[in-house]
């Protein structure tokens, strides 16, 4: 089998490897499709420090090839979509039901290889059944889905901006839809700005325009910015977010800051909330899938291109050099 391997900044090499053994509690997956996300992109454009050589890809779905335990839920030949973050099971967090804080976690992609190659070894508790209709082609987009469940939670009936609208703003403001939320949506690139219109944005509006803030304001008249999700993290993001969300209101910071973040200590007076978001719980990701499947969320606008895993080099120099969101690599 052959399997993608980031090496260092803009160094990825195809190489060839024994495909795994079936052992005990677990499956091999035959991988059929991973999405390339922006933590890997951090990593290749050098943003990022390539600790060592490593298979990256934890958006990935695929067919089971073998089983190594009998399961009822589970079949040989079946479609289906990894959770990417094994959980201990036994410490403080996941014995509270907060495994996505899991003190031992590991994740596919991350401390241990992924999913860009054609074939895996996965626990069973990982699996997550799709249905035989299920394009596999869109798989890597439910493991994005689970985390923007996870980030609006339980925001209902608010008003809220979305700054950033790569895969994970687009999937946070469907959610926020979903939830009853007026979204105000923003970015920088004319592409998203589109995608967002034609997915129920209520306002869609540069960054980059001079008076966003007073945009935003005369749209909601007598009400105010409820909840802010982050999705850029910069100091510029955190400032403008910060300085349009009410008193007492929420900043949720859902992408990966590249440096320490500083707050003005003025905040204090206002009761801002400023709450940081990681992963996923298992029923967020099982609620993602549910809506995927059902299509109450748009996923198939997210795709802008698809390359085989051989030519994944070609993927991701393509995803730096274009504003696109999803980019997949198919296998096989």
């Amino acid at each position: 089998m052959i399997r993608a391997v980031l090496l260092d900044k803009r160094k990825i090499r195809i190489e060839e490897s024994d495909p795994p053994e079936i052992e005990r509690g677990k499956a091999v997956i035959q991988v059929t499709s991973n999405g390339i996300c922006g933590g890997d992109m951090r990593l290749y454009s050098g943003k990022g420090r390539v600790e060592k050589p490593i298979v990256r890809g934890h958006e990935f779905a695929g067919i089971i090839k073998a089983l190594g335990s009998k399961t009822r839920k589970l079949r040989v030949g079946m479609k289906v979509v990894i959770n990417p973050a094994l959980y201990c099971g036994k410490c403080y967090y996941c014995r509270k039901s907060m495994e996505h804080l899991c003190e031992k976690m590991k994740v596919f992609g991350g401390a241990i290889d992924g999913g860009m190659q054609e074939e895996l070894l996965v626990p069973l508790e990982s699996i997550i059944p799709l249905e035989d209709s299920f394009d596999l082609t869109y798989g890597p987009l439910i493991e994005p889905t689970a985390f923007a469940f996870h980030v609006v939670n339980q925001t209902h009936s608010s008003n809220v901006v979305v700054i950033g609208l790569g895969t994970i703003g687009l999937l946070v403001q469907q959610v926020c839809k979903l939830n009853k939320n007026r979204v105000i949506s923003l970015d920088v690139e004319d592409y998203p700005m589109t995608l967002s219109r034609q997915l129920g944005s209520d306002l869609v509006l540069s960054i980059k325009d001079s008076d966003r803030k007073e945009k935003i304001e005369d749209f909601l008249k007598d009400e105010k910015v409820d909840v802010v999700f982050d999705n850029v993290c910069t100091p510029s993001t955190l400032d403008f977010a910060t300085s349009i969300v009410k008193n007492h209101g929420r900043v949720v910071l859902v992408g990966i800051p590249s440096a320490n973040i500083e707050l003005d200590k003025s905040l204090m007076n206002r009761e801002l909330q400023i709450i940081f978001k990681w992963l996923y719980r298992r029923k967020d990701f099982n609620e993602a899938v549910d809506h995927i499947l059902n299509s109450t969320i748009q996923y198939k606008p997210l795709l802008s291109k698809i390359f085989p895993l051989r030519d994944a080099r070609d993927a991701f120099e393509y995803k730096l050099n274009n504003p696109v969101i999803k980019v997949v690599l198919k296998h096989g």
